[in-house]
């Protein structure tokens, strides 16, 4: 349910020439197939972000969307290791708050960077909104 970061990726990879770092953030909706809504479809606000230099890392991401979290008043929430293909395995958790998963965090995995044709590390991250308002 990651939506926006394959276009924050593809900005990356449309401005690979300009120097880094890289941080770039987009909040926008998305659109999402529902079987519950007579449309088929639900529309969710998410926020996502993504650092790209020699040095970027799952630690440096984690610090950003946490501030941005405690930036919004929100508390308990919980960063709990997970599973992803996009993601280097061991450096990616998903965000949790009330026993439900708002988003997912960590650093992209090189294969994901090489079809991008990124050559430095990148740490992304990505919030459904509509799940902590």
């Amino acid at each position: 349910r990651e939506e926006l970061l394959p276009g924050l990726m593809k900005n990356l990879a449309d401005n690979k020439h300009e120097s880094y770092p890289q941080r770039i953030f987009e909040v926008s909706d998305v659109i999402l197939v529902s079987e519950r809504a007579e449309t088929r479809t639900e529309r969710r606000l998410h926020v996502a972000g993504v650092t790209a230099h020699p040095n970027a890392n799952f630690t440096e991401t984690k610090s950003v969307m946490e501030a941005l979290l405690a930036n919004l008043g929100l508390k308990n929430w919980k960063i709990k290791a997970t599973r992803h293909p996009s993601f280097l395995e061991g450096r990616v958790a998903t965000v949790e708050m009330k026993g439900k998963k708002i988003g997912v965090l960590g650093e992209i995995h090189p294969e994901v960077l090489n079809n991008f044709e990124l050559e430095n590390p990148t740490g992304a991250f990505e919030i459904d909104i509509e799940e902590i308002l």
